[in-house]
């Protein structure tokens, strides 16, 4: 399984998460695809020096009358993206949690949010440049070293605020933090939202690096690299203990059953399946099943009764064991798509497109789903 580890030597931001993960070679194009629909935007990247290290430095120039949004407008946005649904979704867990920060900080309803400086046009570049990058290097699995927190003192739309910032604070509660003595701030609220809504909590595991990428900052300061470092690479282990939620509905519709099914795979479940079954009395039911890592089953037995209608969840404990896997991005003359790769012994036995990429493929080109499918995997070609 391909995993990402952010190390955040000076701290993160998201432009430095980006320059990150566009050092490890994740392709500029398909940022720029994405957010094209932004008018008055223009982006871009080059090669910087910070501390003596090299690393890429991402930059977004938005209108100077830019706005401030609620977290609606923010998705409205997002959602007006060309992405793939996964990386649609991945963008919108970091606006998700910033808005239920935010709301927690000044005890008030998410939806009464009103992002300052994360409502931004850069922040939002960010976030969606970030999601798009972590789907064309195939990261499936991201882990987050101890995260630096910084002293002083912020100008925010309030006011003068204590650095770590409040709602930046509040995202990393749960997780573990250092004081590192260096002034400023290291943490931004849009780079802690992408650890809270993207990173695992708990230890790393062990993995063999393939790639590192260096993300820079503004500042270039004496004494340290203020960099954010992305390290790329392949677990070493293929397997685990996950926890498996299941529970029985016989009272539920079809609208509310699909709509739970994407709900629970946006919440982290790692799978989710409906099965029909026969329950008591004779009356047809469904069983909802769901795999999860033990950290998630907080917020997936939460959806299960909030969006379910079941009064109970079992829980049991399974093995799984998962093939090695990698992905690879071709390119077909419908545009690109990823490739997932199966791997026993280094050897390929499963090759499999990614179908969201294939579908919106299809769609743009007013073709059938298979043709692309097809191409994509001549294209790959072994």
């Amino acid at each position: 399984m391909r995993v990402g580890v952010v190390d955040p030597c000076a701290g993160v931001a998201g432009d430095m998460f980006v320059g990150a993960l566009l050092h490890l070679g994740a392709p500029f194009r398909p940022v720029r695809e994405a957010l094209a629909h932004l008018e008055g935007v223009r982006l871009s990247h080059r090669l910087v020096a910070r501390g003596g290290l090299r690393a890429k430095k991402f930059t977004v120039r938005r209108p100077a009358r830019d706005r401030h949004r609620g977290l609606a407008a923010v998705m409205r946005l997002v959602r007006a993206a060309e992405l793939a649904a996964p990386v649609r979704r991945r963008a919108e867990a970091v606006f998700v949690r910033l808005a239920q920060a935010e709301a927690k900080v000044h005890g008030i309803a998410v939806e009464q949010v009103h992002f300052h400086e994360v409502g931004a046009l850069d922040a939002i570049c960010d976030v969606v440049a970030a999601a798009v990058c972590l789907g064309e290097l195939g990261v499936e699995t991201l882990y987050c070293r101890p995260l630096p927190l910084g002293s002083g003192k912020v100008q925010a739309a309030h006011g003068l605020l204590p650095l770590p910032a409040p709602a930046t604070l509040e995202l990393l509660a749960g997780r573990p933090v250092f004081e590192s003595g260096l002034k400023g701030e290291l943490v931004t609220p849009t780079g802690a939202a992408m650890v809270a809504a993207w990173c695992k909590v708990g230890p790393v595991p062990a993995f063999t690096p393939s790639a590192i990428g260096y993300g820079a900052g503004d500042r270039d300061p004496e004494g340290y690299a203020n960099v954010c470092r992305v390290i790329l690479g392949e677990s070493a282990g293929h397997g685990g203990r996950l926890l498996e939620l299941v529970c029985d509905l016989d009272d539920a519709t079809p609208q509310v059953l699909g709509h739970l099914l994407g709900r629970l795979l946006e919440a982290g479940a790692l799978d989710a399946v409906l099965q029909p079954l026969v329950m008591k009395k004779g009356r047809p039911g469904t069983r909802v099943c769901v795999l999860a890592q033990s950290e998630s089953v907080p917020a997936l037995e939460e959806l299960l009764f909030v969006e379910g209608t079941t009064l109970g969840v079992r829980r049991r404990s399974v093995e799984r064991t998962e093939l090695p896997r990698r992905m690879v991005t071709v390119a077909t003359d419908y545009g690109r798509v990823r490739v997932k790769l199966g791997e026993i012994g280094g050897r390929v036995v499963h090759v499999a497109p990614e179908y969201e990429d294939c579908r919106a493929r299809a769609v743009e080109a007013g073709v059938a789903l298979g043709e692309v499918i097809r191409q994509a995997m001549a294209r790959w070609g072994g």
